[in-house]
């Protein structure tokens, strides 16, 4: 049975959705990686002649992009912060925020390159509180300290 077009890129789209999430991108900024680096797209490319494969890389990258600038598809995605350790290693992080009447509490997950170091959780409170800068400050304040990261397994797909 041979797969239509469509519900190739279905399978790519939703590959490509499971990858930017577990590496802490930004679907604009992680076409080209994600063509280059996943296995998913590694293994769909692997049996193929090169001319076809050519055709179907091409085309999905025009898919992606295409679906990346499109603000439905982004809004399924935190926002991407950066910062610098005190190494000078630039990292980045997302945040997962839960509000509460009169507090908040926080997840930010922490990648430096390709590489899922672990997540630091916080909370604060206060009636007028800005709860994402709160996170942010918490977060980079965190990254230095001892234990602070702690390395949990980030789902298989999600």
């Amino acid at each position: 049975m041979t797969r239509t077009p469509k519900s190739l890129f279905a399978q790519h789209e939703a590959a490509f959705t499971s990858w930017v999430r577990r590496h802490g991108r930004s679907p604009d900024e992680a076409v080209a990686m994600f063509i280059e680096r996943s296995p998913y797209m590694k293994e769909v490319l692997a049996h193929l002649p090169t001319e076809e494969s050519d055709r179907i890389l091409e085309a999905t990258r025009e898919h992606l992009h295409r679906i990346s600038g499109e603000q439905t598809f982004r809004a399924q995605f935190p926002n991407i912060h950066y910062c610098r350790n005190r190494q000078g290693r630039e990292l980045r992080y997302t945040i997962t925020l839960t509000l509460g009447e009169n507090e908040a509490s926080w997840i930010g997950r922490v990648w430096a390159d390709d590489e899922y170091l672990g997540e630091v959780t916080g909370s604060g409170s206060g009636p007028k509180a800005n709860y994402l800068n709160l996170a942010r400050m918490h977060i980079e304040s965190q990254i230095d300290c001892e234990g602070a990261i702690v390395r949990r397994p980030l789902p298989d797909y999600w």
